[in-house]
């Protein structure tokens, strides 16, 4: 038998320079609406992040988040975009209906669904942004139950 004792000069090239890509991605799913005394009041979301971004503490977690939870996000993410002088834009959070004004509209089916696809597509825009990926506040919102989004 013959055995091979030749290394290509490129091996190291492959093995040592390999580094697993970054990547981030965010999943708004699972719509729950709450109540209080018998009347419906808010819906909350949950928030599924997978990630290999080294700012995370870990690779998976999942939170749960109320719109007005984004709302807060997206404010406070705008405010540093302008303390840092940023000419960026953030991606607009999906807006409300006359029906989910008065109230009861709000907690439809199409109208929560409708919300959740524009928050998740929010939300991957935010984590993708040059600018607010690198936020402690969106690294709380999206690891942290208990992170104060007021």
């Amino acid at each position: 038998m013959i055995h091979n004792t030749l290394k290509s000069v490129h091996e190291t090239e492959f093995s040592d320079g390999y580094s697993v890509p970054e990547y981030i991605t965010v999943h708004v799913s699972e719509p729950i609406t709450h109540e209080e005394g018998g009347k419906k009041v808010y819906t909350s979301y949950k928030v599924s992040t997978s990630t290999t971004f080294p700012e995370y503490k870990s690779k998976e977690f999942a939170v749960r988040r109320r719109y007005k939870e984004f709302v807060w996000l997206r404010n406070h993410l705008k405010d540093r975009l302008n303390e840092k002088g940023k000419r960026l834009t953030l991606a607009e959070l999906p807006g409300n209906t006359v029906s989910s004004f008065l109230g009861a509209g709000r907690f439809d089916n199409e109208f929560v669904e409708s919300r959740r696809k524009g928050l998740e597509e929010f939300i991957n825009s935010v984590v993708n942004h040059p600018f607010s990926r690198f936020e402690p506040a969106l690294q709380n919102f999206l690891q942290d139950q208990d992170a104060k989004c007021e």
